[in-house]
């Protein structure tokens, strides 16, 4: 996707993010600005100007109640809710609200993607306390990870981004793997991801919160009090909810020196091709 259609597609998913942010506020529910939203929102007081997506997350109580309200609400035209169990065919685990006017091809995996302008909304959920009680948590939840991994590989596993010899070895094994699994049900395998990690509250007194399913694992653990605060932070022409201490978000998303910028060459391209575009009537 060149500069200017990157221009566009942060258009539209801004008008996504405040249609979002005022269900969230008319539901009386909370949500921050995370990851590179978040980043965005520090460093750039709004998107990364490299940057084509944007998270939300909610602790999970909230993501919930918010997954059920929006199931009785008429949404305006050009926006749509998306989960899993709501959308033939959308195969992530967590919830996302789209706008009809803009669709890119994703060439990330081996079958393309037609995607609208997006934000993913994700679930903050609660890690249990006791050590082995995690432990044994985890290798439920990468068990079950690994095994969605094999069931949508031609779906969703990225081929194009070269990782080295050791990646390629794994991919082609993955996908000799896949052709024994691929008729099962991937519906199944992410509502079980989803009741896993349900299964401890995040309003009990857990220490610590992660953001597993967009993180494909336990790298953005936080400590739960990282996130029982809500400040707003400017973002383009509006203000949004994200976390007080953002900088302990941060640091463990990007590490201690996320305000530098990186170097030209690790700002992320995209394999996107805008294709569709309904262009500010």
């Amino acid at each position: 996707m060149n500069q200017q259609d990157l221009q566009k597609w942060h258009a539209e998913e801004l008008d996504i993010l405040k249609r979002f942010a005022r269900y969230c506020d008319e539901f009386e529910l909370s949500y921050f600005i995370h990851g590179g939203t978040l980043l965005g929102a520090v460093r750039h007081q709004g998107f990364i100007p490299w940057d084509d997506n944007v998270d939300v997350c909610m602790p999970r109580d909230d993501y919930n109640e918010f997954i059920e309200r929006m199931e009785e609400t008429n949404l305006p035209e050009p926006f749509r809710f998306l989960t899993f169990e709501n959308t033939e065919g959308y195969r992530y685990p967590w919830a996302r609200m789209i706008s009809t006017n803009m669709k890119i091809i994703n060439r990330h995996a081996k079958v393309p993607r037609i995607e609208h302008a997006y934000i993913d909304i994700l679930p903050l959920d609660a890690l249990p306390n006791q050590s082995g009680e995690r432990y044994i948590h985890k290798k439920d939840l990468q068990a079950l990870w690994k095994f969605n991994d094999l069931v949508q590989y031609d779906e969703l596993a990225d081929q194009q981004t070269d990782r080295g010899m050791i990646r390629y070895i794994v991919n082609k094994a993955s996908g000799m793997v896949h052709g024994l699994v691929k008729a099962y049900d991937y519906k199944k395998v992410l509502r079980k991801i989803n009741e896993e990690l349900e299964e401890y509250n995040y309003r009990s007194d857990t220490l610590e919160v992660v953001n597993y399913l967009k993180s494909d694992g336990f790298k953005e653990t936080f400590p739960r009090k990282c996130f029982e605060e809500i400040a707003y932070y400017p973002f383009e022409d509006t203000f949004l909810a994200g976390p007080k201490d953002y900088d302990s978000v941060l640091r463990i998303i990007y590490g201690n020196e996320y305000m530098t910028m990186p170097a030209d060459d690790y700002r992320r391209d995209n394999d996107y091709e805008l294709v569709i575009e309904t262009w500010r009537k």
